[in-house]
């Protein structure tokens, strides 16, 4: 059994420096608004609870949050975001909008 193969070439040309195929982005800065920094006691606390056996003994938590209530428990803590995990829901809260953490109704303490 005799079997002849052909090798195809391409015939296709890319040249990278063909300005009438490339495409041009204006970007424009955002506005900028005034930027929210995370209170540094909410931080310590988010980081605190977000340890694995803190989330087991204090669930669930409460957040203030822009005047209202976020419960659950932490189920992760990434640069400047929470996450808070309820009734197998996630929700993603920038730390810096959380004005209080609460525990049984109570504002959380570190230190006890």
């Amino acid at each position: 059994m005799k079997m002849t193969v052909l090798e195809e070439e391409s015939t296709s040309v890319f040249n990278p420096n063909d300005l009438s195929a490339r495409e041009t982005i204006d970007i424009m800065p955002s506005v900028q608004t005034a930027s929210q920094v995370a209170n540094p006691a909410v931080m310590n606390k988010l980081r605190y609870l977000s340890e694995p056996f803190q989330k087991q003994a204090y669930t669930p938590l409460q957040f203030r949050v822009d005047g209202t209530i976020v419960k659950g428990a932490i189920h992760k803590v990434e640069d400047s975001i929470v996450w808070i995990e309820s009734d197998d829901m996630i929700t993603e809260v920038e730390i810096a909008k959380i004005e209080e953490v609460l525990w049984r109704g109570q504002p959380f303490d570190t230190r006890s």
